[in-house]
This record gives C-alpha cells, structure tokens and sequence, in this order.
C-alpha cells in the first residue's frame, strides 16, 4: 500500500509526501513521484488529503486487555478496538499472569490481534505482596508472532500510593540480577522516593552503577524522584515510562498519596513530583502511557480519554480531569508538542526494546502509521486534544479507518 500526503516520520527526512509498505514494512518513503514510481500501478493507495500520518503510536504501559473489566469492556475484541479507534497501533500489556498469557498466546494463535500487544508477565501481585517466583524461567523473551511478544518482566514494587512496599531488599536484588542474567527485560511499578531507592540499589546491583543497559530496563510511573535518584537514573541511563494525561494533577494531588509526603520539607517534596522536564532535559527515554484504565476518573472509558493526544497535550500544559487547573509545582516541567509526540513514538519504542523497527519510518521499519486529522506540532494543547483519529493502520492493513480507506484497493 502507498499512503499519500503529509508524513511526519519522526526520522530523516523530517517529513515526506508518500510511503510505501510492502509485506507489512517500510519499502520507501519520500516525494510522492518517487514512491509512486516504486509501488507501480497495482499498489493501493490511501491519500489522506490535509490530514496528517504519524509513526503509530505507542501505548508503552496500559492494561487495555487484561483490565478490561474494570472499565467494563466485555471481551478482548472491544478492548483492542478501543485502543485502535483512539489511534494505538501497539499497546503494552502491563501485567500478565498464566490466565492472561493463554488469552493473549490464544488470540495470537488465532490470528485475533489487530495491534501489537507486549506482554510483561507479573512476578506479583500489585496488592497483597503475593510473589509469583520465577515462573517465566520455562521460556525465552523475545516475539511469538508478529503481533505478540513476551520479552519483559513486571514488578509491582509499591502500591499507587507509594505507601506500600510489596518487597524486600534483597529479594528485589535478587530477581532482577537473575532476570538481567536471563536476558529478560525489567519493568517497575515504582512510585515513591522509597520505592525508588530499592530499585535503585537492585539495578545498581545488576547493572553497576553507570550501567550499561543494554535490556532498556524501565521504571515505570516515577512519579516521586530526588535529584540524587534523578542522577543514578540517567547514570544507568534506565527508561522511564510517565503518565502526561493526568497524572500531575490527577494522581499526586490526592489527599491521600500527598499525605504521604509528611510534614518535614513539604515544598522540596512536592518539587520531586512529575518531574518531566527534568528527565527530558537529563537525556533520558521518556516515554508516555495510559495505564488504561487506572487514570481514568471513576475508570470510566469516555471518547476523549485514553489518546495518544491525550498524552501530547497533556505534557504541553499539565492538566487533569479531575484536576483541571495546572498543579504550580508542574508549571516548569511541561513539554513541547514535539517532545509528547516523540514519548509516544520513539521512546515508547525503546522502552519495549524495539526501537529499530517501531516510533518512527524510515525503510526497514514496520508499517505501522496513526493519522489524525491535524498536525500537532502545530497546536495548541486543546487544539490537539480535538483532533480526531482518521486511520489506524498496522503493518500497511486498515484496523480503523474513516471513509479514507474507501480508496483503498483503487
């Protein structure tokens, strides 16, 4: 297939007239006479007109298919298609356990995956403190089809609230030294400056304390992170997953997880909080999330929550649903439009590992494209959160599409 019109490829060149993918991967990109030239007569084409094509984004951290219930989504089915219809091409299943490995390996096997879905299977669970061992050590990470992979590990390490530690020191150390040594990526839930350390301290432990991190071991939320734990993270250069719709607002100005912080240095404590222009500015891989559905108010699934612009948004200016005014605290550490968009392309693609062939197009990679109706690197956060989702298309097949893809096969 050949898609025409304005591409924002987030690689060189910048942008492009045409694309073309062939077998589900990019062959070309460039001027529309020289894909057109390539693809030849017979290659369908989709011209979208004054839309805009983007890399498909990337929900690096949600719970689409294994929550769906708490969001009162009925079947797998309607749960990846609200993720495709809000313009999610790949979304990371955050925490998997036997039942949700069958499902998803299942589904795989079926050929019922319309998106790309990265399963982290759970070594606990996030309430309780009951450990599930190393059950993941039968198999080896990496893809199942291409629409499924398992090459990642979730650790629970405190609760939402950061008030709950769901480990010990040493058992903490101890299972990410042997996933580390077993080639399996580790992503953890850590949301207080205590959580923090702990990990910290385990990653230190597997990784030295200027890594490398070869893995792209992940912390995920980092909601709650001092300098010094700021400095360890950009010296083990670990990639860390944030929520930019809501979560400044949302989530840290609760009662209860600001009752958390305690009276002593209150002001330098709520400095820790969402500290997303730090981590960009430190060089790290930020990369944006949903965690569909636990950001959503009442974990109600609406039309306009759970979107990639969304995410773009609401780095810009901060906002939340419940909280609609920006937090003061959140004011220096809001992000450009080019910045959300690169968290929910390139370094959403290197917090799963697979950087090389998703977040951005360029021959080689996979085609996958989300096109909205407008271009937001040039608008204003409201303006991006009315843009509307005109196709979702993974590895060059329509899994969502407006009346564009009628062209499709002429």
């Amino acid at each position: 297939m050949v898609i025409v019109g304005r591409i924002v490829t987030m690689d060189e060149p910048v942008t492009a007239e045409a694309l073309l993918v062939e077998d589900g991967t990019v062959a070309a990109v460039g001027t529309r006479d020289q894909v057109l030239a390539l693809a030849g007569d017979r290659v369908p084409i989709i011209d979208i007109g004054e839309n805009v094509a983007y890399p498909g984004f990337i929900d690096a951290h949600a719970h689409w298919i294994g929550d769906r219930d708490r969001y009162g989504v009925g079947s797998p089915a309607a749960a990846m298609n609200a993720a495709l219809s809000r313009g999610w091409t790949s979304i990371s299943e955050q925490w998997v356990n036997r039942e949700r490995l069958d499902e998803l390996t299942k589904l795989a096997a079926e050929d019922a995956l319309p998106l790309r879905v990265d399963a982290y299977l759970a070594l606990n669970e996030p309430a309780g403190g009951q450990h599930f061992g190393d059950w993941y050590a039968d198999r080896e990470p990496g893809a199942v089809t291409n629409h499924l992979s398992v090459q990642g590990l979730k650790i629970t390490l405190d609760n939402g609230w950061g008030t709950i530690v769901n480990w010990e020191p040493a058992d903490l150390t101890g299972a990410i030294g042997r996933a580390n040594n077993a080639g399996w990526q580790v992503s953890v839930h850590t949301v207080s400056t205590e959580a923090h350390e702990m990990v910290l301290d385990a990653f230190d432990a597997a990784l030295g304390p200027t890594g490398p991190n070869p893995l792209h071991h992940r912390i995920d939320h980092a909601i709650q992170v001092t300098d010094d734990q700021l400095a360890r993270i950009v010296a083990m250069d670990l990639a860390t997953v944030i929520h930019l719709d809501g979560a400044a607002a949302d989530w840290v100005l609760e009662p209860e997880y600001l009752d958390h912080l305690g009276p002593g240095n209150r002001g330098e404590k709520i400095g820790w909080l969402a500290r997303w222009r730090d981590f960009v500015d430190a060089g790290l891989h930020v990369a944006g999330a949903t965690d569909t559905p636990w950001i959503f108010p009442g974990l109600a699934l609406s039309d306009d929550i759970g979107r990639p612009v969304d995410q773009i948004a609401g780095g810009m200016d901060g906002r939340g649903r419940a909280n609609p005014k920006t937090p003061a605290s959140v004011l220096d550490q809001l992000l450009t439009a080019e910045e959300g968009l690169r968290a929910v392309t390139l370094d959403a693609a290197y917090a799963l590992g697979d950087e090389s062939r998703r977040g951005h197009l360029a021959p080689g990679t996979l085609g996958d494209v989300t096109v909205l109706s407008g271009d937001v690197t040039a608008g204003t956060p409201d303006q991006i959160r009315a843009m509307t989702v005109i196709a979702t298309i993974v590895g060059g097949i329509p899994a969502h599409c407006t009346e564009i893809c009628s062209q499709f096969g002429n």
